[in-house]
């Protein structure tokens, strides 16, 4: 049989695990709340986005490219716009970016 003492120092210990438990899963639950909100703070961006392209496109498709931007004309030169992220933990995500555009 096990003693009172170690009993109470198991129950103790699986009682402060719980805690830990818990905080982190508030802690999570916190983040993912946070990264929610950011992304449907992002969502009329996005949307707009695709509208623009697909107004684009469809001016493009209908012969009616009145734009000087939209003519077609002999490339000369070329301009590349890449977007990469601004938060950390992405590995070397930016650099191989960086790399692979300026190949």
């Amino acid at each position: 049989m096990v003693s009172p003492k170690i009993l109470r120092r198991r129950i103790r210990s699986v009682q402060s695990t719980a805690k830990i438990t818990r905080a982190m899963e508030m802690i999570a639950t916190a983040k993912m709340k946070k990264s929610q909100d950011a992304a449907i703070a992002g969502r009329p961006y996005s949307d707009k986005i695709m509208q623009v392209i697909a107004d684009l496109s469809a001016q493009a498709a209908a012969g009616g490219a009145t734009h000087p931007l939209l003519e077609t004309r002999k490339v000369r030169k070329m301009a590349i716009v890449f977007i990469t992220s601004d938060r950390g933990l992405c590995g070397g995500l930016n650099t191989n970016l960086n790399r692979l555009v300026g190949n």
